[in-house]
């Protein structure tokens, strides 16, 4: 059996936990079984054997909802307005409307259409999946199919004021990896900007095994404050900020823990014909959560020096 080594710290102690996972909103079977270990170095869980990339790629069914715009009224309202913020956000970062930002699993970019109004951004970018990433060039985006561990980044290198990757790092065989090339893309003084799922919640405690952030099989890692920091810092990220944010992914670990526990529903793009439910249902906790600083997604920021 390999070597056992925590892909956040490269820590050898772990113990198995949460290992009768499974897929609630897909029903995607690997063709082989994996367990997801706690390190006891920086808190964070991980999933082994680690994947090939072509098993991760068989992980994400054609109607994967990141592949989709089909949100409905209400959740794209709250997506409209999360994008203009995110856009003055990038603007403050960059203290200009104009700049060039690389993008880490951007999908077919249409959220790159609704940053545009907002700020006057070079959107660059690479995605796991060929046809998606197909989709995007005809978006007109400069996407490339493939991963930032693997991509050539010659004529890249220096050249982002942000490199951006929203709940990315939990889906990469090797996050170290990833952020190390970040680093590589940054131009100093650039920030590495992202988002994520924390086990530090309380939506991971009263959940357990059907929190969203496992979403098996494919979340290879779910960070803990503590590993996500050392990650960051440990590739050379100065300031580094963790911030607790507002997000209605509890409607997700709802809705799971009722399919295990018997409900069948037909899904489309993983979710329930009562998700709306839901979502009103979880934000009251979703707003005592935040109060608290204790949801279950953080953002992350961090500067190159």
């Amino acid at each position: 059996m390999d070597r056992i080594v925590c892909p956040i710290c490269f820590g050898t102690r772990g113990v198995i936990s949460q290992c009768a996972l499974q897929d609630y909103e897909y029903r995607t079977e690997p063709l082989r079984r994996f367990a997801y270990y706690e390190c006891e170095e920086c808190s964070s869980e991980f999933m082994f054997p680690r994947p090939t990339e072509a098993e991760i790629l068989s992980f994400y069914p054609d109607d994967y909802h990141a592949y989709h715009d089909d949100y409905g009224a209400v959740v794209g309202a709250l997506v409209w307005l999360r994008n203009r913020i995110r856009a003055r956000f990038y603007v403050r970062l960059l203290g200009s409307r104009s700049g060039r930002l690389f993008d880490v699993g951007p999908g077919d970019c249409r959220h790159f259409d609704s940053l545009k109004p907002h700020c006057d951004l070079d959107f660059y970018g690479v995605e796991l999946n060929p046809e998606v990433a197909a989709r995007a060039q005809q978006r007109g985006y400069r996407v490339v199919a493939g991963t930032l561990e693997t991509m050539d980044l010659s004529g890249h290198e220096g050249c982002y004021g942000i490199v951006s990757m929203y709940h990315l790092l939990e889906h990469v065989i090797e996050p170290r990896l990833v952020v190390q090339r970040a680093q590589i893309l940054l131009r100093p003084g650039g920030w590495i900007v992202g988002q994520l799922p924390c086990k530090d919640s309380w939506e991971r405690q009263i959940f357990g095994k059907y929190w969203v952030g496992y979403h098996y099989p494919r979340h290879l890692q779910a960070f803990s404050r503590r590993g996500l920091r050392r990650l960051l810092e440990e590739a050379g990220f100065a300031d580094v900020r963790l911030v607790s944010v507002p997000h209605l992914s509890t409607a997700i670990s709802l809705q799971n823990f009722f399919i295990g526990r018997g409900w069948r529903p037909a899904l489309r793009f993983g979710r329930s014909p009562i998700f709306r439910v839901l979502l009103g249902a979880v934000v009251p906790f979703e707003v005592t959560a935040y109060a608290f600083g204790r949801t279950g997604i953080v953002n992350f920021l961090g500067r190159k020096s």
